[in-house]
């Protein structure tokens, strides 16, 4: 039996903000872009609006919170990448 996992409302705007390039994987995010040339997106976080890095709000919508003293970064190496599978944490 095939099980088919429903993407939340959240996960459909960040995965409808890429296109995957087939060769890599890579969900290549094609909103606001940094100055460092990382993907970011405003979002309200306890009634307040902030900017968050487009990986970050990625990984907190496929796999978890991003835990104090942690950033996210891309294993692939792509700074516009925001698939989760290509995700992982860092300690600063």
């Amino acid at each position: 039996m095939m099980v088919i996992k429903m993407m939340n409302e959240r996960q459909q705007q960040l995965q409808g903000m890429t296109h995957t390039q087939s060769d890599t994987g890579c969900w290549i995010w094609h909103g606001q872009i940094s100055n460092s040339g990382y993907g970011r997106i405003k979002q309200v976080l306890d009634k307040k609006v902030v900017m968050l890095s487009a990986q970050a709000a990625s990984y907190q919508a496929f796999i978890s919170l991003v835990p104090e003293g942690h950033l996210v970064k891309q294993s692939c190496g792509n700074r516009l990448c925001i698939n989760p599978e290509h995700l992982e944490l860092m300690k600063i």
